[in-house]
């Protein structure tokens, strides 16, 4: 192989890697985003909203959010900034990724979703008594759980 072509293929790396490093470093990309990730996006001025019920969202709720229930996430969202990036979460990701859903149909491009909701947070909380939040020791996927409390057998 030619000098010419390994300086070329040198030089391709660099600007691959150099990619590579930018990406990572930068926004995260829309959807299910971590704790780290949300502190990025606040960084650059998110609007980070609060889906549950009011009493939900008085009993804890993350610093510097809003609240705004699901049932009325499609109102008060169309006259919001649809450049501004936006972090929604609830309880445990339920309505979270239901409201993601709806503001990315309103034509909200930068739309994320606090995966696990408010209970695997952990940074600082607002609120209620102590501003803590219960965590409940099962593992969720999203589906409804069933509980059955009788069988015949």
């Amino acid at each position: 192989m030619s000098r010419a072509k390994w300086i070329l293929l040198a030089v391709g790396a660099v600007v691959v890697a150099a990619v590579a490093i930018a990406l990572s470093s930068g926004s995260p990309q829309p959807g299910l985003v971590g704790n780290r990730d949300v502190e990025k996006l606040r960084a650059e001025g998110a609007r980070i909203v609060d889906v549950r019920t009011a009493a939900e969202f008085t009993g804890a709720h993350i610093e510097g959010a809003e609240n705004v229930p699901l049932s009325d996430i499609a109102a008060v969202a169309s006259s919001w900034d649809r450049s501004i990036p936006v972090v929604l979460y609830c309880a445990v990701g339920d309505r979270s990724d239901t409201a993601a859903e709806i503001l990315a149909s309103m034509g909200f491009e930068r739309v994320y979703d606090l995966g696990g909701g408010i209970v695997q947070w952990d940074g600082a909380l607002a609120g209620g008594a102590g501003a803590t939040v219960a965590s409940a020791d099962v593992e969720t996927n999203g589906m409804p759980v069933m509980y059955e409390f009788y069988t015949d057998w």
